[in-house]
């Protein structure tokens, strides 16, 4: 997850290096991360059932050898056209990888520990953008935006080669367990997930509203707080901190403490919903600064736990076909949520609509998952079974 989003998400760090290189206005440096997660979007759901056929370890592979190929050709693209498209293009392989590595995090993980594993694991995204930022810009002073690719590249390529690794021991078996059947009984417990709806929504509007944080805050904080640039920049990386400690300390509180990790959801969303509705309301001063701590532990952790409901709700079912369909709504929120908060701020001249609006969204979200139809799945510690269904919650 690290590499991949160190290649992909990571080009924001060297955007005022391309924006002279062709000429990019400052919509099209805007949209390089709407590239790739569309290009996700479009490839999440073929991606998840191609998981589940081929296995995740040769999917990893794919994916991995996916990202280098575009990324190479954008690092040689002659054109402002044909490096957007090469972008786009990265964002299909950046949409394999979750699928691949949801199954490869959880195959041998008990449910109860599934959470903790998976929030690890989507570390990687937060990890990737971090050193993105810290290495690329100082690489490409140093030799040139073309070249410093070829670290990204170099490090897919060595993720590939570890991705063949774990193909020929998933087709040794390596990633079978064989539970035994008084183990399985003794573990059993029997657990509600909400439908498809609510879940698809809450994914839609979170992964929305997290992309929407970490494109305005820095802008907001310079025009509204006068924060120097560098100060905002601090700001949002110490979100993006609270983010890495949020993933995990949610992923280890909803595998400890929670039956139901839809029930830990509702409870991240609610502290989302209190940091941007404090950001609305114009705290200043320490106020701003646990609100922006605050939205980064919580409108940016909930990812781990969110995959570990996808888990859930695959209820035995292919695990990649499940993550792929629950990836869509997350890419799709991706996609649309920052340009509309972006339009509402434009159209009303204010950033507190927007804040507004970002937070309505979650509480409309959260409350949805909340009091949505739910259905019974029995848990026998590393496999779910569905046994019952309420009207409507199955999609």
């Amino acid at each position: 997850m690290a590499t991949s989003t160190f290649a992909t998400l990571g080009l924001g760090a060297i955007a005022p290096y391309l924006r002279s290189a062709f000429d990019l206005s400052t919509f099209e440096v805007g949209i390089l991360p709407a590239l790739v997660f569309l290009g996700s979007f479009v490839v999440s759901i073929p991606a998840g059932r191609l998981t589940d056929r081929i296995g995740a370890g040769r999917a990893l592979v794919i994916s991995q050898l996916g990202v280098a190929l575009s990324i190479s050709i954008a690092a040689v693209a002659p054109s402002r056209f044909a490096f957007l498209a090469a972008v786009g293009v990265a964002g299909l392989g950046y949409g394999a990888v979750n699928p691949a590595t949801n199954v490869l995090s959880t195959s041998l993980v008990p449910r109860d520990h599934r959470a903790l594993f998976l929030s690890v694991k989507q570390t990687g995204v937060t990890l990737g953008g971090l050193l993105g930022g810290l290495i690329l810009p100082g690489l490409a002073d140093a030799v040139g935006w073309r070249a410093c690719l070829m670290l990204p590249i170099g490090l897919l390529l060595a993720s590939a080669g570890g991705g063949v690794w774990v193909a020929r021991r998933e087709a040794a078996g390596w990633f079978t367990a064989a539970p035994s059947a008084a183990a399985a009984m003794e573990r059993r417990v029997r657990i509600s997930v909400p439908g498809g709806f609510p879940t698809g929504l809450f994914g839609f509007v979170m992964s929305g509203v997290q992309l929407s944080v970490a494109g305005y805050l820095t802008v907001y904080l310079v025009d509204t707080d006068d924060f120097s640039r560098p100060a905002a920049g601090f700001a949002l990386g110490a979100a993006f901190f609270a983010a890495c400690a949020g993933r995990i300390a949610w992923g280890y509180a909803s595998d400890r403490w929670f039956t139901s990790h839809a029930r830990t959801l509702v409870v991240v969303a609610t502290g989302s919903f209190a940091a941007l509705t404090a950001i609305a309301a114009g705290a200043q001063g320490a106020a701003l600064w646990i609100a922006v701590l605050l939205v980064g532990f919580c409108s940016f952790g909930w990812n781990g736990v969110y995959m570990a409901l996808i888990t859930d709700r695959a209820a035995g079912r292919g695990l990649g076909h499940a993550t792929g369909r629950g990836l869509m709504f997350l890419y799709g929120g991706v996609v649309l949520v920052p340009p509309t908060l972006g339009a509402i701020k434009d159209g009303v001249g204010s950033w507190t609509a927007a804040w507004v609006a970002a937070s309505l969204a979650v509480l409309v979200a959260l409350s949805t998952l909340a009091l949505g139809p739910r259905t019974v799945v029995e848990v026998d510690g590393s496999t779910e079974s569905r046994v019952d269904a309420s009207a409507g919650a199955a999609v």
